[in-house]
């Protein structure tokens, strides 16, 4: 055997005798001699063993191994007694998973009186029987993981002796028949993980487990529950039978003994993924039992209880939903109808009156009802996309005044004269993108607390026709994916506090002077993905607080700073893949702040590249040219791509401005002394007042 090491970098000690050991092979390492006698500081061990032999006790102090608390051990032991157990005597935590262990002889875990929690998933292990017997009653066991294992059916005593467990993980294994009543001692158990097995029927597996919380069934076989299984689930804070083969749902199922959860409990019911057509009406016999309980929460006999339900019925077959189907869920806090085959959501709006989580999304539903929406005065986030709707009826939406986020993308809407909905939360988001939409108007009251609008991909052509000018709390604007093909001053109705507008990937090839000025808050301006092939001077004006402009991936073979010579704020502007010749960049030599110019993807020469870095390190120009990604190959500066010599364009360009960039240059040298000599004139000037006033001050205390 190799001689085993431990790390030194992972060797960690928490506190005086407390430590974290990371050793390879076998156990390299000693406690410190005050940690092995007697001492007032309890002694904790966290020992991390990987790639072990398995007899890897026979070559260490065995005395090290009793003062180990937490244990995680890798190696490849098919066959195992797991020796080195007996000199663990005060383990608490032990993790054996991924070790590809096919069988365990004997009782290898019935010394460890102290064991709390043991992970043995990720192995072959195909039985059990003996394994969880413990030399003293009871045992101390509380969590126990079985996971990913072989396991195809559990003998009817192999967790008699676990009366203390609280967890059991028997997920992802073969198991398909639970007749023998397997959990029956398991009195205390709160959460059981039987994922992703082969189960068709709980055959009252489960009917004993009085303290069960927690019951996770997703990806079974299950075709029916019984009755007898139905009155364990009613006491269920989370009940998930996803992804499994119901095909009806009895009203017993969504009813829940409220004096059971407790206080302040969230209740799963999780059904998505199965085969369910309809939601029947609540039945009198559920309904009592729920509204038993509510009853005594309104006459406070059950203090500080607070349960919110949480029911999941998405990618179903459901097309029928009945008026009163919510009945019996108190409290419904969200709603997942999505992937159906929904066509009208007509309900008790009692029943869904707290609900702030609606997904109705990838149905069949053409219209909406305000008697569903009417008593929804808490809804937060709604998703109705993927539907038929191709108008949003009055009133529907009146009373619901804390939206959130609203979702109606991948719908028909083509035309909007109104919004309709008269009130979002402060910070609302609204997206009606993918619906061939061509315009949209909003009456002044609508839209209040809006302030993000996503259009982008509808067939809108005439921005004119998007009439925005009364959201006054809209901040962020998505128009990109659109047909929009000009722009001038009276195309953009937007409101002055709007702060990002995105009109990228359009087919805008003109933009005329002063399109933007009503918009003069403007932090962010996209542009990028369209046909320009040249900008009009003016185009910008009235953004003087604009930080970012993108014009990449356009047309541009010459542009001129002069045209930005509004953006006295801009802070970065890309260019990027316009198969640039010439940037005239004079004008930014006066400008207030450093500016960011991405230039790939564009034919700029190394000697013009090279002055312009140039300018920028000796101060005379604010313009920073840059890249988003550095070129290392090829010809480049600073990382930025560039053509060796002069192209004809470039050096005609070069030629006509070469006295004008030295003028330039002492112009702004002078501009920059000129404004030295006025801020020492401030000082000076300052500093002369105070002290006269100091002298007069003195003058008249001595007087």
């Amino acid at each position: 055997m190799t001689t085993g090491y431990c790390l030194h970098d992972k060797i960690q000690r928490y506190s005086n005798c407390s430590f974290h050991y990371q050793c390879h092979g076998n156990i390299g390492a000693q406690l410190p001699q005050e940690c092995q006698e007697a001492s007032n500081d309890p002694v904790t061990v966290d020992l991390m063993l990987i790639d072990a032999h398995e007899q890897f006790h026979d070559h260490i102090d065995q005395d090290f191994l009793s003062f180990v608390t937490t244990l995680t051990i890798s190696g490849i032991w098919p066959q195992t007694k797991l020796m080195f157990l007996q000199f663990t005597t005060r383990l608490i935590n032990l993790n054996l998973s991924g070790n590809q262990i096919e069988a365990i002889d004997g009782e290898a875990f019935f010394t460890l009186g102290s064991l709390e929690t043991l992970d043995l998933s990720n192995n072959k292990l195909t039985k059990f029987d003996e394994l969880f017997h413990f030399q003293f009653h009871p045992n101390k066991l509380s969590k126990l993981s079985l996971a990913y294992n072989e396991i195809k059916q559990i003998p009817k005593d192999a967790f008699e002796e676990l009366t203390f467990l609280t967890e059991l993980d028997l997920s992802n294994n073969y198991i398909s028949d639970l007749t023998a009543e397997p959990f029956c001692n398991l009195t205390n158990l709160e959460t059981l993980r039987l994922n992703h097995n082969k189960i068709k029927n709980l055959n009252g597996a489960v009917n004993n487990l009085q303290n069960l919380k927690h019951l996770y069934l997703r990806g079974n076989q299950i075709d029916n529950i019984d009755m007898e299984s139905l009155k364990i689930i009613i006491h269920l804070e989370t009940f998930d039978v996803s992804l499994n083969h119901l095909e009806k749902i009895k009203p017993m199922m969504f009813s829940r003994h409220w004096d059971h959860l407790g206080g302040h409990s969230v209740c799963k019911i999780i059904m998505s993924a199965n085969h369910i057509t309809s939601v029947p009406n609540a039945t009198s016999w559920s309904w009592e039992i729920t509204t038993r309980f509510a009853r005594h929460l309104g006459r406070g006999r059950v203090a500080a209880v607070d349960v919110l339900t949480e029911l999941d019925l998405s990618k179903n077959k459901i097309s029928t939903i009945e008026y009163n189907a919510f009945q019996s869920l108190v409290k419904l806090n969200s709603l997942d109808l999505s992937k159906n085959r929904i066509i009208d959501f007509v309900v008790n709006a009692t029943d869904i009156a707290l609900v702030r989580y609606l997904n109705l999304s990838n149905n069949y539903i053409s219209t909406l009802y305000f008697e569903s929406f009417s008593r929804m005065k808490s809804l937060q986030n709604l998703d109705l996309s993927h539907n038929k709707l191709d108008y949003i009826p009055d009133q529907t939406f009146d009373n619901n005044n804390d939206l959130r986020h609203v979702n109606m993308t991948f719908n028909e809407i083509e035309k909007l004269d109104n919004l309709h909905i008269n009130k979002f939360h402060p910070g609302g988001i609204l997206d009606l993108s993918n619906n061939g939409l061509t315009q949209l108007g909003i009456s002044p009251g609508e839209g209040r607390r809006l302030a993000v609008l996503v259009l982008h991909s509808n067939n809108i052509t005439d921005p004119s026709l998007v009439d925005l000018w009364y959201l006054t709390d809209l901040k962020n604007l998505d128009m990109s994916r659109n047909q929009i093909r000009e722009l001038d001053e009276s195309s953009l109705r937007l409101p002055v506090v709007l702060y990002y507008l995105d009109l990228s990937c359009n087919l805008i090839e003109k933009i005329g002077p002063s399109t933007f000025l009503r918009i003069g808050h403007l932090k962010t301006l996209r542009l990028a993905h369209n046909h320009l092939t040249s900008i009009e001077y003016g185009a910008f004006r009235g953004l003087s607080s604009l930080l970012n402009l993108d014009l990449s991936f356009n047309s541009l073979r010459m542009v001129d700073s002069k045209l930005f010579m509004d953006l006295k704020s801009l802070l970065v502007l890309s260019l990027r893949h316009n198969e640039l010749l010439v940037l005239k960049d004079e004008a930014w030599y006066g400008h207030k702040f450093n500016l960011k110019v991405h230039l790939e993807g564009n034919n700029f020469t190394c000697e013009w590249l090279g002055e312009a870095l140039k300018n920028y390190n000796n101060g005379y120009s604010k313009m920073r040219p840059t890249v988003l990604e550095m070129t290392i190959s090829g010809h480049s500066l600073d990382g930025i791509p560039c053509i060796p010599g002069h192209s004809e364009l470039a050096n005609l360009e070069l030629q006509a401005s070469g006295s004008g960039m030295t003028d330039d240059r002492l112009l702004i040298i002078s501009q920059k002394i000129l404004e030295a000599v006025r801020e020492q004139t401030y000082y000076l000037k300052k500093f002369t007042w105070r002290s006269l006033q100091e002298d007069a001050e003195r003058a008249k205390a001595f007087v």
